[in-house]
């Protein structure tokens, strides 16, 4: 990645544009070519916040399920690493796993894992909250099921102290009939959210509306 200096002015040429031009050595040294990625790259780099926009779904109860070799994966689904031996030849990291090691919870990108053997498994709770991710500059995180209307979010300590917001907002229908949806910021590794009725007490089923939630971290 080469971020852009903020001084120098950048055009555009197509792939196919000879981009190797001839003269000295020191006319070469002083080139420097960058590619969409690399403004893409810059752009952020100078944005105030790092952001992740998404929109939730919750349904149903806890009830802890899992996922074995040949099975596919739900896109937005938090699930959790389990191995049964000490054989570990399954690969997740291109499904949105960071790592392949034990107990490591990761949110579904793909439905297809590069290998997964049969003395691995993938559990997760079906009423996690399953999110339909829209941006995420923030990186790594995922949702997990605590108690009827109770849901966490993690991350690997991006939860920046007194840097972070959370916005998540109910729709028109879930207002009307009473619903509430509150959230709260814990630590860098935990957000939560909470949802229920007005007449008290929190329940499921809640964010069944594709709701927005918002995370910023700010620089």
């Amino acid at each position: 990645m080469a971020i852009i200096p903020s001084q120098e002015k950048v055009f555009m040429v197509s792939n196919g544009t000879n981009t190797t031009y001839s003269g000295s050595a020191a006319l070469k040294a002083m080139q420097q070519w960058y590619t969409m990625q690399d403004v893409s790259d810059s752009v952020a780099a100078t944005a105030p916040y790092k952001v992740f926009t998404a929109l939730l779904t919750q349904s149903g109860e806890s009830d802890d399920q899992s996922l074995n070799v040949g099975d596919l994966l739900t896109i937005g689904v938090t699930y959790r690493i389990n191995y049964e031996s000490s054989v570990r030849t399954s690969d997740f990291t291109n499904v949105g796993a960071p790592n392949n090691n034990p107990g490591t919870y990761f949110m579904a990108t793909g439905t297809t894992p590069n290998s997964w053997d049969e003395t691995t498994s993938l559990e997760y709770n079906p009423g996690a909250p399953v999110a339909t991710v829209l941006e995420n500059t923030i990186g790594y995180i995922w949702f997990t099921y605590v108690s009827p209307g109770n849901y966490s979010i993690y991350s690997s300590d991006l939860f920046l102290n007194n840097k972070t917001t959370l916005s998540i907002n109910l729709m028109g229908d879930d207002i009307e009939t009473g619903y509430l949806c509150l959230s709260y910021i814990q630590n860098t590794e935990l957000l939560g959210i909470v949802t229920g009725t007005e007449s008290g007490g929190s329940q499921d089923n809640v964010l069944s509306w594709k709701t927005p939630i918002e995370i910023r971290v700010y620089n």
